[in-house]
């Protein structure tokens, strides 16, 4: 019988993003195989709904944040350690989410640290920090440098070899962000009474590597009966309420905001689209294949074309043209191009995949 073990999830927050929803199923799923799983959090912060099962800590790095940045990783590990061995014990994997809690893990003296990359980091910087990408860039490598690293797509692994290029690379490997199935089926059986039926639907923050406003000149053109609806919000909000007001779509376009179920919106949606200039891998995409829904995509760098096959992908190259092209083929037969949960998205695998790197 396989001994029971003790993992850690490490994240800013639960706020609602991709990355925040997989550390909850990450832990669900290691609780359910039998082990212990607890999150750490840095925020209060916790907008979506976390089971009963799952243990949640605050460490709260306010007291921190007078040291200069190149320290703050350096003296504030060895709080975070002994916050960690206190309320969880020593674990025996340490699963690091995002660049907050990367900057102070990399720095831990506990066992089993790893980093999960869930963005191919030189585009997230490039798009995030366009006036001081190079030292973005050598700070990243400085961190990716010091501990092993899972990468939530094949297309991230890459972009985080192109990065690191050092002969002393941590071991790097490929485990694709899971979904819990059942879990996503039974909350799409909620009916919101603000849900509309038949629509084009896109999920994601406002942000500027999003591209909503692909999506909305797309949509403008193709003149199509369903309606266009957005689930998120972000900073990019009111400029993609503007430009469906300039295009005279405004009356057939819905802001939904942040919903922390979007699954019934999915499962009464026509197609669920994704137009960004990149992703990590896109876990909106994941969610409606599982919910048995046409979902199809621009094939940018990384992730659609790990889950999607080719037909259910627009190129590039040819932003809105290639996007209203593909909406098009798929509007009026939406149900030739479901396709069908590759078993690398399941959670069990997963989590099979996680434990074995306790033995490594």
């Amino acid at each position: 019988m396989e001994p029971q073990r003790n993992i850690v999830l490490v994240i800013n927050d639960l706020k609602g993003n991709g990355a925040e929803r997989v550390v909850i199923t990450l832990a669900s799923g290691f609780i359910e195989a039998g082990h212990r799983a607890s999150i750490i959090c840095f925020k209060r912060h916790i907008e979506l709904p976390v089971t009963e099962s799952i243990p949640v800590y605050i460490f709260s790095e306010k007291g921190f944040r007078w040291i200069p940045r190149r320290l703050r990783g350096l003296l504030t590990a060895p709080w975070l350690d002994r916050f960690i061995k206190k309320h969880t014990g020593i674990p025996d994997l340490v699963l690091s989410n995002l660049i907050p809690s990367d900057r102070i893990l990399a720095y831990s003296k506990l066992p089993g640290v790893h980093f999960i990359i869930h963005s191919t980091t030189r585009q997230e910087i490039a798009f995030n920090h366009e006036h001081k990408q190079n030292k973005e860039l050598l700070e990243r490598k400085r961190i990716y440098l010091t501990k092993p690293s899972v990468c939530v797509s094949k297309g991230v692994e890459e972009d985080l070899r192109e990065l690191l290029c050092s002969w002393t690379t941590p071991k790097i490997t490929t485990i694709h962000n899971p979904v819990d199935v059942d879990k996503i089926k039974s909350d799409a059986s909620e009916t919101p009474e603000d849900i509309i039926p038949d629509a084009i639907l896109h999920i994601g923050k406002f942000n500027k590597a999003k591209r909503q406003d692909r999506l909305i000149r797309a949509y403008h053109a193709i003149d199509c009966p369903s309606p266009l609806v957005f689930i998120g919000q972000g900073p990019l909000v009111e400029d993609a309420k503007n430009l469906a007001e300039q295009l005279g779509i405004k009356e057939r376009v819905h802001f939904m905001g942040f919903r922390k179920n979007p699954y019934p919106y999915i499962n009464a949606a026509r197609l669920v689209v994704l137009c960004s200039d990149f992703e990590g891998l896109s876990l909106v995409l994941i969610e409606a294949i599982a919910l048995g829904k046409t979902a199809i995509s621009i094939d940018c760098k990384s992730g659609p074309k790990e889950i999607l096959p080719e037909e259910n992908l627009s190129s590039e190259v040819e932003e809105e043209i290639g996007l209203l092209k593909l909406m098009k083929k798929v509007y009026h037969k939406p149900e030739l191009y479901k396709t069908k949960l590759k078993e690398c998205f399941k959670v069990k695998g997963a989590v099979e995949r996680y434990l074995k790197l306790i033995e490594k």
